[in-house]
């Protein structure tokens, strides 16, 4: 059997399609929508001028439609998680030190961690009270 350039368009698409399982950035599965259009016109006999005009075009055209379309709606599925200081915020804390604006002292506890803290509106918190972290600034908490 004698490998023709549609083979080869074919084989190409397959394998970016492959590649795309990995990567997960649509941007092969976009080169992959080019090169499997373009096989289909090689396989009914389109020159090389015009094969890789249509490789060029819906490439292209992949990578402006169908590539931000699945961003949009098939990552939007993976729910964000906040990490690090950013799940702190919308959490309850205990103060264990008065929080005093014009002091500038003040320190909370949560999830068994201490740390310095700061009123969101100035006013005083005395110690033993319940907050809720509204925001964060390097290793300082804002609560209120």
């Amino acid at each position: 059997m004698e490998i023709e350039i549609w083979h080869i368009w074919l084989l190409a698409a397959v394998l970016l399609f492959i590649i795309e399982i990995f990567m997960t950035s649509f941007v092969a599965v976009c080169i992959g929508t080019g090169a499997l259009v373009t096989g289909i016109g090689a396989y009914w006999g389109l020159d090389i001028t015009q094969q890789l005009v249509l490789f060029s075009v819906f490439t292209f055209l992949s990578l402006f439609f169908i590539r931000p379309f699945a961003q949009k709606f098939i990552l939007r599925s993976k729910a964000y998680i906040n990490t690090n200081a950013d799940a702190l915020i919308g959490k309850k804390a205990r103060v264990v030190e008065t929080i005093n604006h014009k002091k500038r002292s003040g320190r909370v506890e949560i999830d068994g961690d201490n740390w310095k803290a700061t009123s969101f509106d100035g006013q005083e918190i005395h110690q033993g009270q319940i907050v809720t972290i509204v925001s964060y600034e390097s290793i300082v908490l804002t609560v209120k």
